[in-house]
């Protein structure tokens, strides 16, 4: 399984992948995951490799920590000692570390590839890259998964097989359900990246503002990497910067009253509304195709919308529910049902789909035998 981004870095592709690894393994399959790293950090666990390399590569509205500079012979090495049977690439136009794993995997791997990517508004230019890039690698691709119906439109333009919408998924069993409301401020918490501006976390704090001066008294963690400049001084707001461990993660999860993600858009789906929804706490977030998708919509959804970039959305939905603790646990109780569909340990089978597609296509079965009647599948 290769991931594109610096392992040293928590994100969501990152996220995706090593838990749908350790999911597989629960099943009996052995399971690398690879990818480019800069050395930061605590290291890296049992079954990951790290190739130097990294560089930041601005786009979308956020920083990506990519593998440009990694050595393609460490990547062949690599392969040729492993052997791999499926050679899974997340986010397959990234460049270079994808790359070199799928020319180096040897002809008889199964190849996989997975869409995260979304962006309301493309330009012409990267349209056409997107097109050109997709013509190198894309043949030799077998399958083809999205994580939900935005990046399957968005990775259509330039991936012209079948895709499967396979969502993100989540271990619930890492997550406890919060507790009851209590009385005292609301505690609001946001987590994300906010050095990257799609994340909308100045939406946010122009929102709480606003709540201070109409006298809603509330807390606000902030988790994820940003510069001190541009941190705010305003009472209430604590700063965390990144957390790295699952299980810490999920305390602050089951502790807040109140999820927020004002994200401007460039967002496929949204993990961390996942990790919400499994500690059962009520959402607000912004009004997109992603997370429209994860959520779901109507009046029985456990999140409130609010359009992308509106501050004072975000101060009518949070005021609201600051109010009614009991609309509170019921949301938080609707998205704690609505996250069992999300689990790894359902989603993982019709990832394994694919994995065994791929392989008849090459000819093979999932025990590494030659299947010569399967090639045409």
């Amino acid at each position: 399984m290769v991931v594109p981004y610096d392992l040293a870095e928590e994100g969501g592709v990152k996220r995706h992948a090593m838990q749908l690894a350790a999911t597989l393994r629960t099943l009996g399959d052995e399971v690398d995951v690879i990818g480019p790293y800069s050395g930061r950090g605590p290291g890296l666990p049992e079954h990951t490799y790290g190739f130097p390399g990294v560089v930041n590569i601005p786009a979308n509205g956020s920083d990506n920590y990519l593998g440009i500079f990694v050595r393609p012979w460490r990547v062949w090495r690599h392969m040729r000692k492993k052997k791999y049977d499926v050679l899974h690439v997340h986010e397959p136009l990234q460049p270079s570390i994808n790359y070199y794993a799928l020319w180096t995997v040897g002809r008889k791997a199964a190849r996989v590839g997975t869409f995260h990517g979304y962006m309301e508004t493309e330009s012409t230019r990267l349209r056409l890259a997107r097109k050109f890039w997709g013509g190198i690698a894309f043949p030799s691709y077998d399958r083809g998964i999205a994580v939900s119906p935005a990046a399957l439109e968005y990775a259509q333009v330039a991936f012209k097989k079948q895709l499967a919408i396979i969502p993100n998924g989540i271990r619930p069993e890492l997550y406890r359900a919060g507790g009851a409301p209590t009385k005292g401020p609301l505690k609001l918490l946001f987590v994300g990246h906010w050095r990257d501006s799609r994340k909308g976390l100045p939406v946010l704090l122009d929102a709480c503002k606003t709540l201070r001066e109409r006298g809603v008294q509330f807390t606000l963690d902030i988790v994820g990497e940003g510069s001190q400049q541009a941190r705010s001084d305003m009472p209430g707001l604590t700063y965390h910067g990144a957390i790295n461990g699952e299980g810490k993660l999920a305390e602050m999860y089951a502790a807040c009253d109140v999820f927020v993600a004002p994200s401007l858009g460039g967002e496929s789906f949204g993990i961390v509304l996942l990790e919400a929804m499994a500690a059962a706490r009520p959402i607000v977030c912004s009004d997109i195709a992603g997370y429209r998708f994860a959520v779901g919509e109507g009046p029985g959804s456990g999140a409130r919308l609010v359009a992308p970039g509106d501050a004072a959305g975000l101060v009518r939905e949070i005021e609201a529910l600051a109010a009614a603790p009991e609309l509170r646990a019921e949301m938080g109780a609707t998205n704690h049902k609505r996250v069992r569909q999300f689990g790894w340990e359902t989603l993982v089978a019709q990832v394994r789909e694919q994995y065994v597609a791929a392989l008849a296509q090459r000819g093979r079965t999932v025990d590494g035998t030659e299947n010569p009647t399967a090639a045409a599948v």
